[in-house]
């Protein structure tokens, strides 16, 4: 309501049936009010109950305003104080909050990413306009002598570009009361092999519960680790999103010794019908450089229920670092072959 029309509005309700006019002292009085908006009003609180969990349970937390939200409502953001943002807190709450019309508070279930340490405290802050309201929730972590996250499996390790992989997770005793969340991260980090939710619930009384992940590799073949997570109860699996097409490529540095992570690549198949499965061979450029698949069918196809299929590499130490190699794939009867390069690390 702006200030011509709160004016006109004080006039007009201040005429009596024989034309006289209330004092205009007393017409604001009475009408103040219905000048307030949601610009105007503050935050007078925000708590959350109970104020201390356990890794992976629900919480309530509450805003409360100064005084009663005007038509349409308030929205309340809310963020966490976290050097790095609280991914688990903003699914749950998608960082914001509703205080319906007339009323002076909301209360909305949140969770907030497991902890690894005893006491871990969680800020949490609710703003509307220029006002905010802080608060916290310290976590522990899950004794995992009762509770623990013991396996995480995905029904496919290779899919295409808009497809859906559905992942599992398992835990050793049922969720309690109001669910267990289980924390889903992604590394790296940036990876667009495969999106999903930040976290997944367990409902009461189950032993585990499935989500879905979209596969988004578009453009090359993509290899990401997703990590599910309570506490220090960690479970990991790795899944690689290829396009829609047939291609290529090697997934991490190629190394003479790689260490702990294999020299891999994978071979996508694309949106390629293959009913009687696809042949395919891998050469190299370089001498001492070499791709094999293993694991697939003696006739060395990849089967026509597989979206593709990985290969290793290997790199004899003749090799120098820096070299280029170029790899190609071809499918034997099938589309027409499709190369990756890559440079040999120390």
């Amino acid at each position: 309501m702006n200030a011509s029309t709160s004016a006109f509005s004080v006039r007009r309700a201040g005429r009596r049936a024989g034309g006289a006019v209330l004092p205009l002292a007393l017409a604001a009085a009475v009408f103040a009010p219905l000048r307030a908006s949601a610009a105007e009003v503050t935050v007078a609180s925000t708590t959350v109950s109970p104020s201390r969990i356990t890794s992976g349970e629900q919480a309530i937390q509450t805003v409360t305003l100064a005084e009663p939200a005007p038509a349409g409502g308030v929205a309340v953001d809310l963020l966490d104080g976290n050097e790095f943002e609280d991914l688990t807190y903003w699914q749950a709450t998608r960082h914001r909050a509703t205080v319906p019309a007339g009323q002076r508070s909301v209360s909305f279930p949140i969770r907030v990413q497991s902890a690894t340490s005893a006491g871990t405290v969680t800020r949490l802050t609710a703003r509307a306009g220029g006002s905010a309201a802080e608060t916290s929730v310290t976590v522990d972590p899950i004794d995992a002598r009762v509770q623990d996250v013991t396996s995480f499996t995905v029904d496919k390790r290779i899919a295409v570009e808009g497809s859906k992989i559905t992942g599992t997770v398992r835990l050793k005793s049922p969720a309690p009361v109001g669910g267990l969340a289980v924390d889903l991260r992604q590394t790296p980090y940036e990876s667009s092999a495969v999106s999903f939710p930040y976290y997944v619930e367990v409902p009461a009384g189950a032993t585990g519960a499935t989500f879905a992940m979209d596969v988004t590799a578009y453009d090359q073949p993509r290899f990401a680790t997703v990590r599910a997570a309570l506490s220090t109860a960690t479970q990991f699996a790795g899944v690689i999103g290829v396009p829609k097409r047939y291609s290529v490529g090697v997934l991490g540095p190629v190394r003479h010794r790689p260490g702990n992570a294999e020299n891999f690549g994978v071979v996508g198949l694309g949106g390629i019908w293959h009913p009687f499965g696809a042949r395919i061979n891998l050469t190299s450029d370089t001498p001492g450089v070499s791709a094999y698949f293993s694991g697939l069918p003696a006739d060395g196809s990849i089967p026509s229920d597989k979206d593709g299929a990985q290969f290793s590499i290997y790199v004899d130490e003749s090799v120098p670092a820096g070299t280029k190699v170029k790899l190609t794939a071809s499918w034997v009867l099938g589309p027409s072959p499709v190369t990756t390069e890559f440079t040999v690390q120390d």
